[in-house]
C-alpha cells in the first residue's frame, strides 16, 4: 500500500513542478535534471522503514540513489560504478554480521560439489559467496527467510514444505550469481523484485484462491538473476 502513496505522491509533486514551470515559477527541467536522484533515495529509507521489506534490497537502492545524487553535483566524477561496487561490498559484509545465523557457503562454483540437502527448516537463512547451495525443504511450518548470491547459485525447492501463519516472507539478493525457488502448486506467490542490470522472473503455477497461503519474495537481482517457479 505504501508503495501506491509512494507513486502517486512522486505523480503530483512532478506534475505540480511541471506546471510551475510553464506558470514561470521555476526552471523545473533543470532542477529534475539535477536531484531526480532523491526519489531513489526517498525510496530506500521508505523501504527501510516497512518491517517487511528487503533491507538489503532497499540499502543498496539508498547507496545507488546517493552515488548518482553526488556524481550529479559533481562532487564524485567518472564511472559512478567504481563506487557502486564497494559500497554493495559494504551493505552485504554489514548483512552478514548483524544477521545472526547466516549460513554462508564459500567455495570454487562447481554444481556437481553442491550441498544438496533435503531440510526442515522452518526458516531459510543462506548465502554463497562463488559457491552453489541446493536443497529440498520440507518444512511443515514454513516461515519464509533471506537467501543471497553472490557469484554464485542458490536452488531451493519448497514443494514439499507447508505454513501454518497465512503468509510468509522470502528476502532475496543476487548480485552476478543466481537465485532459483520452485514453489507448491497449492500456495499463492507474489514477486516484488529491483532489477539493476538483472532480472526478476516469475513462472510459478500458484493457485488463484484467496484463501491459499501466501509466499511473497522480494529483494534485488544486481547483475544477476532470480527465478521463481
Amino acid at each position: 500500500m505504501r508503495g501506491r502513496y509512494f507513486v502517486g505522491i512522486i505523480l503530483i509533486l512532478l506534475g505540480a513542478g511541471f506546471l510551475a514551470d510553464q506558470l514561470g515559477y521555476v526552471e523545473f527541467g533543470q532542477l529534475l535534471g539535477t536531484y531526480w536522484p532523491l526519489i531513489l533515495i526517498l525510496a530506500g529509507l521508505l523501504g527501510l522503514m516497512e518491517s517487511r521489506s528487503s533491507k538489503v534490497g532497499n540499502l543498496i537502492l539508498l547507496a545507488f540513489g546517493i552515488i548518482l545524487q553526488l556524481n550529479r553535483l559533481d562532487m564524485i566524477g567518472g564511472d559512478i560504478f567504481r563506487y557502486f561496487f564497494p559500497a554493495i561490498l559494504i551493505i552485504i559484509g554489514l548483512n552478514i554480521i548483524f544477521s545472526k545465523g547466516t549460513k554462508v557457503h564459500s567455495g570454487k562454483v562447481d554444481k556437481e560439489n553442491w550441498n544438496k540437502k533435503k531440510l526442515s527448516e522452518d526458516f531459510l537463512d543462506h548465502m554463497v559467496l562463488m559457491s552453489g547451495y541446493e536443497s529440498v525443504n520440507t518444512s511443515q511450518n514454513f516461515k519464509g527467510g533471506r537467501l543471497t548470491a553472490i557469484m554464485g547459485g542458490i536452488d531451493i525447492d519448497l514443494r514439499e514444505a507447508n505454513m501454518i501463519e497465512d503468509q510468509a516472507y522470502i528476502e532475496v539478493t543476487a548480485i552476478m550469481g543466481g537465485i532459483d525457488i520452485i514453489t507448491p502448486k497449492h500456495w499463492r506467490v507474489e514477486v516484488q523484485g529491483t532489477p539493476l542490470l538483472g532480472g526478476f522472473s516469475s513462472k510459478t503455477m500458484g493457485t488463484s484462491d484467496p484463501e491459499a497461503p501466501l509466499l511473497i519474495i522480494k529483494g534485488t537481482a544486481i547483475l544477476g538473476g532470480v527465478e521463481i517457479k
